[in-house]
């Protein structure tokens, strides 16, 4: 009974969530034709976007990176080829399509059988992954907090004591847990899946988790920069707040989520340019990179049944 009460409770909370976030971006945006919207995505330019694809691309440079470093806490190795593939091409799949646990581990176990890994190895690079850049992510978040708790008074409409109360304990949390992953016990058990303790090795993914996030937040800052009246990094303290919200929200992508908490804070951009933005950030960050990873996984596909298929040469005896 606990699992289903646990995923009807997220269901609920997902549901609650995708309800408040469709009344603001309502309120936001149901006065916009599609014809200004048009003029927005034109206004944002051939440079804008150059710049926004460097972004995607150096977000995705550092999540090839990540099912090595999972694979490194279990002892074993992964090439940074095959991480990439693995990494990136999960994903990209799940980031668009949701439900990571059906989607990106999907691919990610069709990959690593063929590499001769197992469905523990997916797990743990999956839950590995998922655990030290959300830990990134609430760093990021907590600090931002506390440094700017007003975020929270222009989000919420609670006041900026909440902020830096929210953001200590944010904070305080994320170090205790990679004290103990840096210099805690020698195995750590999640779930039913025991792994060595990272040890230093964790202090060098979460830079690379830092890497994909303030490249993330770049593509979206791009195309308002010139108009957004904000520095881009109380941006990205503004959008891993966003990013965090849209991901307690247990929305797939937190689709909706992240817009309407872009939309309830930003005032300076107006409705047309604020939609074309996100429409531009959710194309290039999600739609590009979706084509990209199924290509690439494709491929990898028909030559791996290539192959197989292949008739094996006659050896030929040695002299």
């Amino acid at each position: 009974m606990r699992p289903r009460l646990v995923l009807l409770l997220r269901i609920g909370i997902a549901l609650l969530f995708a309800v408040i976030a469709v009344r603001v971006l309502m309120s936001e945006f149901s006065s916009l034709s599609l014809a200004e919207v048009g003029k927005g995505l034109t206004r944002i330019g051939w440079g804008a976007v150059g710049g926004m694809m460097l972004a995607t691309m150096a977000a995705y440079a550092a999540v090839a990176t990540y099912d090595s470093f999972a694979l490194r806490y279990a002892g074993k190795s992964l090439s940074l080829r095959r991480s990439a593939l693995s990494s990136a091409g999960s994903y990209a799949i799940s980031n668009l399509l949701g439900f990571p646990l059906f989607t990106g581990n999907a691919v990610r176990f069709w990959l690593f059988e063929a590499w001769g890994f197992g469905a523990g190895d997916v797990a743990i690079a999956s839950i590995a992954g998922t655990i030290v850049c959300n830990l990134t992510l609430a760093l990021i978040a907590g600090i931002s907090l506390i440094a700017a708790p007003d975020l929270v008074t222009r989000i919420s409409g609670l006041s900026a004591g909440w902020g830096v109360g929210a953001g200590l304990a944010i904070t305080l949390l994320a170090v205790a847990v990679i004290g103990l992953a840096v210099v805690g016990p020698r195995t750590l058990k999640l779930g039913r899946i025991s792994i060595n303790r990272p040890g230093p090795l964790l202090l060098l993914q979460l830079p690379a988790c830092a890497i994909d996030y303030v490249g993330t937040a770049a593509v979206l800052y791009i195309p308002m920069s010139q108009i957004l009246g904000m520095d881009f990094l109380p941006f990205v303290a503004l959008f891993s707040i966003a990013k965090l919200i849209g991901i307690v929200s247990n929305v797939p992508g937190g689709l909706g989520v992240f817009e309407a908490v872009m939309a309830s804070v930003i005032y300076n951009v107006s409705a047309s340019d604020l939609a074309a933005a996100l429409i531009a950030y959710r194309a290039i960050f999600y739609l590009a990179p979706f084509g990209i990873a199924a290509s690439a996984v494709a491929v990898h596909s028909l030559r791996r049944t290539s192959r197989r298929s292949a008739p094996r040469q006659p050896s030929t005896p040695s002299d």
